[in-house]
């Protein structure tokens, strides 16, 4: 599991037809590496809750039991400084999923 002492921050990359969501991918980068993507690529923030906490998933892999706190927070951060409004809906979106888990 990586320590607290990454810089880390959510980075969308919208791909093809920006009109539809499933063509931002989310992606966790670490500013302490270089300041442009993909240089400070870490891994991509998984599309679905479930990936979030499978250990199969490359975030899993690196943040362990923490996922599901370090995605949120990733998630929150982003939020309050997104303009763009189809990205904000694909993270408002994530944020439900994760809040829907934590409330279970």
């Amino acid at each position: 599991m990586v320590g607290v002492s990454l810089n880390l921050k959510l980075y969308a990359v919208k791909k093809g037809n920006q009109k539809l969501n499933n063509c931002i991918q989310l992606v966790v980068v670490d500013l302490d590496k270089g300041k442009r993507y993909p240089l400070n690529f870490v891994c991509v923030l998984p599309r679905y809750l479930r990936l979030l906490e499978r250990r199969s998933s490359n975030f899993a892999k690196i943040f362990g039991e923490k996922s599901l706190y370090v995605a949120k927070k990733l998630l929150v951060e982003a939020r309050h400084r997104e303009n763009d409004p189809e990205i904000q809906r694909v993270i408002n979106k994530r944020m439900k999923d994760i809040d829907s888990k934590q409330d279970a």
